[in-house]
């Protein structure tokens, strides 16, 4: 049996405090387990999110990366130490009641580890975040959890997908089924909401229009397949997606950001039988209200949406191959690389640099 690896990781003592690099334990993989050596870990709004409000604590942080099998444990065949794979922190279980009507993306036990699988120095047992926590040089998933990977895309760009990449297309084509010719509105064009434009353009939207406080992001979003851009500092957006839609409003508008005001905006402009979908991880107490008045007699549709209502066994080497069929930008996100080293300061000022997409951390290859 492989024994414990000492690692450093990013750890969250509870929420609130900045994280900080400490040597974990990583037990080996038990029964139906995979034991990945990460190569590369992308930093989600989520990862920030979690330092304010964190469920479990302490915990090893990040969710989003990729790397390469290291040990698998019992009666695990369909995967081998050396392969290499992306990381799915969502592993549904197969035999519930929604696994069962073909529905995995609302699995009501989602698999996790057998039993804790890391720990400090002193023996204590750690949470690890959405379990996955890739912001370790090694993770114990279940093994279906490390979905194999085409040497088609190096692992920094292959990291994106299990987070940014999936939530976001997964959101248009899965969660709201977006259909061809209609109207999309995209508040937030950060890494998530540029896979949703990308998502609405793979379903043939026919007006996609990213909203954003800052141009340099609209940019992008145009370059990812945005019809219109909208700057949320220079014109009301509302009123602008009425404008462009003749009074109509959009048949799917997406809130990426978490904010209460904005989902709000998202609402105003929705068409009759519209339908907004919550995507941005708001804060645990934040509250969003609405006139149901309104919303009833217009047939409008609220919906949330995890993990783009992606299967990701299915879709995550789908996504490979419309990447390797240059219909998928990946590359594009990765804005900024940093080392594990980095990470507590990252934290502490997230926001230093508002013009980036995905940061990534690398592991040494």
């Amino acid at each position: 049996m492989t024994d414990r690896i000492a690692t450093p990781a990013l750890v969250l003592e509870r929420p609130g405090v900045l994280p900080q690099i400490e040597t974990v334990l990583i037990d080996p993989p038990g029964p139906g387990e995979v034991r990945v050596r990460i190569i590369a870990s992308g930093i989600c709004h989520t990862d920030l999110a979690a330092v304010r409000d964190a469920r479990f604590s302490p915990m090893i942080l990040g969710h989003e990366g990729a790397g390469v099998v290291e040990s698998v444990g019992e009666g695990v065949e369909h995967i081998r130490a050396g392969d290499p794979v992306m990381i799915s922190w969502r592993v549904a279980c197969g035999h519930c009641r929604q696994c069962a009507r073909g529905k995995q993306d609302l699995c009501e036990n989602v698999q996790t580890t057998r039993a804790p699988r890391t720990f400090r120095a002193n023996g204590e047992p750690l949470h690890v975040m959405l379990n996955a926590g890739t912001f370790a040089e090694y993770v114990v998933l279940p093994a279906d959890g490390a979905i194999p990977l085409r040497p088609v895309m190096s692992m920094q760009s292959a990291a994106v997908i299990g987070c940014a990449v999936a939530t976001g297309v997964g959101a248009a084509l899965h969660t709201a089924r977006v259909e061809a010719g209609d109207t999309v509105v995209v508040f937030g064009a950060g890494g998530i909401g540029l896979n949703i434009v990308q998502g609405a353009r793979l379903a043939r939207a026919g007006m996609i229009i990213a909203v954003d406080l800052l141009d340099e992001k609209l940019s992008l979003a145009s370059a990812f397949g945005a019809t219109h851009t909208l700057n949320a500092k220079q014109h009301d957006p509302v009123q602008r997606v009425l404008e462009l839609t003749s009074g109509r409003g959009a048949d799917h508008a997406f809130e990426v950001v978490g904010v209460p005001a904005v989902m709000s905006q998202a609402l105003g402009c929705l068409a009759q039988g519209g339908c907004l979908t919550l995507v941005g991880a708001a804060a645990r107490d934040a509250e969003f209200a609405f006139k149901p008045r309104v919303f009833m007699s217009r047939q409008q549709s609220i919906r949330g949406c995890i993990y783009g209502s992606c299967h990701p066994p299915v879709d995550f080497p789908l996504f490979v191959d419309w990447y390797e069929r240059g219909e998928l930008k990946i590359d594009e996100l990765v804005t900024a690389t940093i080392g594990l080293s980095e990470l507590p300061e990252f934290f502490r000022e997230p926001i230093s640099n508002p013009h980036a997409i995905r940061t990534l951390v690398r592991f040494q290859a």
